[in-house]
């Protein structure tokens, strides 16, 4: 398990956690919100991620999830019961969310997870964050409702964008050719101040991603020296 500051979304530090049997992100962003975070995308290791929130006396607000995939929000229920937070994922995502065990069954996981009483939200459903707003951006394709979660110069990718690669998993319900449409749509707005907080690997600013990742850049049929 791996905590570290890695940025500031424009209103409090992000914190990233790696760990669990799949080693996805999950991210506490600090905030002017009672117990003085959100959470991002909580994986499947809740003690990890509890642990560091301890530290720093912190406790979830509220928790946000890209998608519904189990490593992104497999402990979502423990935080929900213990902090009393409310879990947001978007509506088309919810036959995903229910499917977790299902899916860690046929992965040959032993892990089960309880799943949380979501709110189910739509395309551009708006969060308050304090005096920001943490927005969901539809980008189908990983999954029916994956979403890039936009908080401030920060945007919480999931399974969409990658710094490196390009996140096609064969996992039920994905679709190439939409989500090639989806990151088409959001390519305009990877810029050099914009950061981009992947739900694995390493964090990047947009236009580095442009430059710089090769195999995504041949996956959406991009001349590199063309677009940047």
């Amino acid at each position: 398990m791996k905590a570290i500051e890695i940025g500031n979304w424009g209103g409090g530090v992000i914190i990233r956690i790696t760990s669990g049997i799949f080693p996805s992100n999950a991210y506490v962003c600090e905030a002017d919100v009672p117990g003085g975070c959100i959470l991002i995308d909580p994986g499947l290791d809740w003690q990890a991620i509890d642990n560091c929130m301890k530290d720093r006396g912190l406790s979830p607000h509220q928790i946000y999830c890209t998608h519904g995939h189990f490593d992104h929000a497999g402990s979502a229920s423990f935080f929900q019961t213990k902090y009393k937070s409310e879990v947001f994922l978007h509506k088309n995502d919810e036959r995903t969310l229910k499917s977790s065990n299902f899916l860690l069954m046929i992965l040959g996981v032993s892990q089960r997870i309880d799943l949380p009483k979501a709110t189910f939200v739509g395309d551009g459903f708006h969060g308050d964050i304090s005096k920001h707003a943490i927005t969901f951006l539809p980008a189908p394709g990983h999954t029916p409702g994956s979403c890039v979660l936009g908080l401030g110069n920060a945007w919480f990718t999931g399974d969409t964008l990658y710094s490196r690669g390009v996140g096609l998993s064969k996992m039920p319900g994905e679709d190439a050719d939409i989500l090639k449409k989806s990151i088409l749509n959001l390519w305009g707005g990877l810029t050099a101040n914009r950061y981009i907080y992947p739900g694995h690997g390493d964090f990047s600013d947009g236009m580095s991603i442009r430059a710089n990742n090769t195999l995504l850049l041949d996956f959406l049929g991009i001349d590199r020296a063309l677009d940047v």
